[in-house]
């Protein structure tokens, strides 16, 4: 069985760019076997693509990417 879901998040099109750059490396080398993700960044929108091998990996990985999201999204906020 493949879990498949996408995520859109609508964020000025300069912080999807940053977005998207942070999320790149973690997507090109994933921690599990179990799940994949695709970052893209769509003008003011960063998408989020996922499959998973069962609904167990997929939360934990959109946790995961949500999670470093908000995180990026502070940290920018803070230095800015």
């Amino acid at each position: 069985m493949v879990v498949k879901a996408e995520i859109l998040i609508r964020i000025p099109s300069k912080l999807a760019k940053i977005v998207e750059g942070s999320l790149l490396p973690e997507a090109e080398r994933p921690i599990s076997e179990r799940s994949s993700v695709q970052v893209r960044t769509e003008d003011d929108k960063i998408a989020l693509t996922f499959e998973a091998s069962d609904v167990a990996a997929m939360r934990a990985a959109i946790n995961s990417y949500l999670r470093w999201v908000t995180a990026i999204m502070d940290a920018v906020e803070t230095v800015s």
